[in-house]
């Protein structure tokens, strides 16, 4: 059965897949007591550590490290320059009831860093069937990717935060330690989710979350430390009043914020993102509307 992962070959296996790995098993690179998997394709530099095991399908590319005791199952694709490490398990099953072993997989992109015991789960056919991961990604100890979850790049997932099924984090998110991320919820570019906190609802880009469902400002460290200017800041701190300050309803105040300060790309980008939101949004925390939904 053809999958998703199946499908996507990276650009250092040529067309026949002649890459074998098999053949790498002996190399000075690879731990002896290594288990590799005969149909896993390792590029010829890949190093793996004591006791790893690559089990089934998983293409692993240039300049990766597989550390002691890590388990990656396939299906599973994996590009340049990932570093998997001590007892982490990449594309094992979902933790998903309907699950009944489909070939569903895991995609991951390059120059990722997995730290000690972080998962990742591979996707379900009433997903999308691939759990998928960008470039430059930092998952810290302990922190978790739940089946057919999409991660985009440059993204911080700090020490045992909890990423649920179906959500997707845009780039350059950060979800600090101990934090919680309900099913389906999309977090926005640049937004951080504050330690310990929780979400059940999107939570828009650039913004600060803290605590369970409570937004308390924009992400302003974030924001200046990625180069934006002036402008678009001052222009997002206006938007955020109007959203969260104003006591108008969620249609009205994106149309004013439109009217105001949609020519900023950063706030069209805001913008955007709300109106596409299926499940709502949090409100703030001095805020005394009870909800935020999208209408």
């Amino acid at each position: 059965m053809m999958t998703v992962v199946d499908a996507w070959r990276p650009d250092w296996v040529d067309a026949e897949g002649e890459e074998a790995g098999m053949a790498l098993i002996e190399s000075e690179m690879v731990h002896a007591t290594a288990i590799i998997d005969p149909e896993a394709v390792l590029a010829p530099d890949v190093q793996v550590g004591p006791y790893a095991i690559i089990e089934g399908p998983v293409t692993i590319g240039p300049g990766c490290v597989v550390e002691a005791h890590a388990c990656l199952s396939g299906p599973l694709t994996m590009g340049r320059n990932n570093i998997v490490g001590h007892g982490a398990v990449l594309g094992k099953s979902p933790q998903h009831r309907g699950y009944r072993d489909e070939p569903t997989g895991v995609r991951i992109g390059d120059d990722n860093v997995f730290r000690e015991f972080v998962t990742v789960h591979r996707g379900t056919v009433q997903g999308t069937g691939v759990t998928v991961i960008g470039d430059h990604n930092l998952f810290m100890c302990s922190s978790h990717i739940g089946h057919d979850a999409r991660v985009g790049d440059n993204c911080t997932i700090v020490n045992n935060a909890l990423v649920a099924g179906h959500v997707t984090l845009h780039d350059a998110c950060i979800l600090s330690g101990n934090t919680a991320v309900q099913q389906r919820v999309r977090v926005g570019r640049l937004a951080m989710l504050g330690g310990m906190g929780a979400s059940s609802k999107d939570i828009p880009p650039f913004v600060l979350q803290q605590g369970y469902n409570c937004v308390t400002g924009l992400n302003l460290v974030g924001l200046r430390r990625a180069g934006f200017t002036n402008q678009a800041i001052n222009a997002l701190r206006q938007a955020y009043r109007i959203l969260y300050r104003e006591g108008r309803p969620i249609s009205a105040a994106l149309e004013r914020i439109s009217q105001d300060f949609g020519e900023i790309p950063e706030v069209a980008e805001f913008i955007e993102f709300i109106r596409e939101s299926k499940i709502g949004i949090n409100p703030a925390r001095s805020s005394e509307r009870e909800n935020y939904e999208v209408s």
